[in-house]
C-alpha cells in the first residue's frame, strides 16, 4: 500500500484493500499517536461497515504500542463521540473509523480533540509519511491500558437536559437506521423523550441490504414512507452512518427541508434564551431569518462551510445556535458542536407545544418555495460570475459570499465549487410559478 495517500484528501478517505489495509492502518497510526506527545488517552468507536471492526482493532493496536491509553466506546454516534471528548476530562483525543453515506467498499478515519474541536488528519500526511518510511515496526513495546466504556446512558441525559421532558406529548416515530447501529441508544431516547419506538432496519449489517445509507436518494426512503402509512405513525426519522444527519418525514409523508427544521429549533432556542444570537449560511432560506426577527432578534449571516460557522460561535458566546446547509445542527451548550439528536429532541418540543399535527406546524413555516443545491458545469467559472453580475445589477447584490442577488419575491446565490469548474445555484421564490421561471432564467444563462 503506497503511503502517498496520506496526503491525497481531507479526510482521509479510501477504498478497503485497494487503498488501504490494516497494516497501514497500524502504521500510520501508530506514527501519529507518536507524534502526539502530550496526548495519552485516545477514544475509539467504528460504525457497522464490514472493515471498520478489524480496522478498529488495528487502530487499537497502535495506540497500545505507542505507549497511550485506550477507552473503547464500540458503536456510537458521531455526537455521542463529541459528547464523551468533553464529559471524559481525561480524554485526549478521539477516534472514530466511519465512511458516512459512501458506498460500503469505503472507510476513513474521521478525528477530534478535546470539547469537540476538529482535527484537519491531512495537516500530518507529510510527517506521517515520512515517520512511516523510517521507524522500525519490528520493535514492538509492552502492551498499556485498554478500557471498554458504555457511554449511552450518559449521553442520553445530556440529550434531555435541552428541553423539557415533562411537555413532550407521546408521538408515534418510526426510526429507520439503514441497518446501522442506531440500536445503540434509540430505544434509550425513546423511553426518556417519552415517545413510542418503532423500529425499522436495526440489526447492523455492512452490506446496507436494504437501501444504500443516504436519505438524500427519493429510492432510499420508501420503505420509511411505507411504514408511516402502515403504522400511523406521526413521523419518520432517519440518519447517515456516522450519525450527523438526520431527516424528518411528517404522517403526510413530506420529507421535511433541513431549512424549515433549523426554523422550528430557532423558534424554541430564541423562547427559551432571550437576547441571543443564532447564525446560518449565505445560502440559508428566508424563514430562518424572518423566523428570527420576528421574535425580536439578529440573526447573523455567514459564509457556507461548517469551519466558518464552528470558528464564529467559538468567537462569540452570544451565539447559541448554528446551522449549516449541508444538514448540521450547532448548538452552543454542545461545546458548538453538531447534534442531530439534540435537533431531534427540539422539534419534538416545539410539536409537543400544540394539538396541530406535525405537518400542520410544518405548514406554519413554509413561506417560500426553493430548489435543492444546483451544480453546473462551466468553461470560465470566474467569467460566468462576471456576466451574473453584471445582467443582474438592477436590485440588491452582496460579493460576502460569493454573489446574492435579491429581488421582491425571490433571491439566489452562485458561488463556486473550491475544486472543480463548477457553479452552485441556490435559489428561493415566492411561488411556484416564479420560481420555475427564475430557474430555468438562470439554467440557461449559465449553461450558455
Amino acid at each position: 500500500m503506497d503511503t502517498k495517500i496520506l496526503t491525497k484528501s481531507y479526510d482521509l478517505r479510501w477504498v478497503y484493500w485497494i487503498e488501504i489495509d490494516e497494516e497501514l492502518y497500524y502504521k500510520m497510526w501508530f506514527a501519529y499517536a507518536v507524534l502526539q506527545r502530550r496526548s495519552e488517552i485516545f477514544i475509539v468507536w467504528c460504525d457497522a461497515r464490514l472493515s471498520s471492526e478489524s480496522l478498529k482493532q488495528a487502530l487499537i493496536e497502535w495506540i497500545l504500542d505507542a505507549w497511550k491509553n485506550v477507552m473503547d466506546i464500540w458503536l456510537c454516534s458521531t455526537d455521542m463521540v463529541y459528547f464523551a471528548t468533553w464529559a471524559y476530562e481525561e480524554v485526549d483525543i478521539w477516534l472514530m473509523i466511519t465512511a458516512s453515506h459512501n458506498p460500503k467498499e469505503y472507510n476513513w478515519l474521521k478525528a477530534c480533540s478535546k470539547n469537540a474541536v476538529p482535527i484537519n488528519m491531512k495537516s500530518f500526511g507529510l510527517e506521517l509519511q515520512e515517520y512511516m518510511e523510517n521507524w522500525d515496526f519490528s520493535k514492538r513495546p509492552v502492551i498499556w491500558n485498554y478500557k471498554y466504556t458504555d457511554i449511552a446512558d450518559d449521553f442520553i441525559e445530556h440529550i434531555a437536559s435541552f428541553v423539557d421532558v415533562g411537555s413532550l406529548k407521546k408521538f408515534k416515530i418510526v426510526a429507520d437506521a439503514w441497518n446501522w447501529v442506531a440500536w445503540v441508544f434509540m430505544s434509550k431516547l425513546a423511553t426518556r423523550l417519552w415517545f413510542e419506538l418503532i423500529p425499522l432496519f436495526f440489526e447492523p449489517d455492512g452490506n446496507f441490504p436494504n437501501h444504500h445509507p443516504s436519505p438524500i436518494e427519493p429510492e432510499n426512503v420508501k420503505d420509511m414512507i411505507d411504514k408511516v402509512i402502515s403504522s400511523w405513525a406521526d413521523l419518520w426519522v432517519a440518519f447517515d452512518w456516522d450519525a450527523d444527519r438526520m431527516y424528518i418525514c411528517d404522517e403526510t409523508w413530506t420529507v421535511w427541508t433541513w431549512t424549515i427544521t433549523t426554523a422550528m429549533i430557532a423558534k424554541v432556542v430564541l423562547e427559551k434564551n432571550p437576547r441571543k444570537k443564532i447564525i446560518y449560511n449565505s445560502v440559508c432560506w428566508n424563514v430562518v431569518p424572518e423566523t428570527i426577527e420576528k421574535m425580536g432578534w439578529i440573526p447573523v449571516k455567514e459564509k457556507v462551510g461548517h469551519v466558518y460557522i464552528k470558528e464564529r460561535m467559538y468567537i462569540d458566546s452570544e451565539i447559541i445556535f448554528g446551522w449549516e446547509h449541508s444538514g448540521h445542527y450547532y448548538f452552543r451548550d454542545n461545546w458548538n458542536a453538531d447534534s442531530w439528536v439534540i435537533a431531534f429532541a427540539v422539534v419534538l418540543e416545539l410539536l409537543s407545544e400544540s394539538w396541530k399535527k406535525p405537518s400542520e406546524v410544518r405548514e406554519l413555516f413554509e413561506n417560500y418555495l426553493a430548489i435543492p443545491e444546483i451544480n453546473f458545469k462551466v468553461a470560465d467559472v470566474a467569467a460566468k460570475l462576471q456576466n451574473l453580475k453584471s445582467s443582474y445589477k438592477d436590485w440588491s447584490q452582496d460579493m460576502f459570499d460569493w454573489l446574492t442577488v435579491r429581488y421582491r419575491d425571490w433571491w439566489f446565490n452562485v458561488r463556486p465549487s473550491s475544486n472543480e469548474p463548477l457553479l452552485r445555484l441556490n435559489l428561493e421564490a415566492r411561488n411556484e410559478d416564479l420560481l420555475n421561471e427564475k430557474f430555468i432564467e438562470l439554467r440557461d444563462f449559465i449553461i450558455r
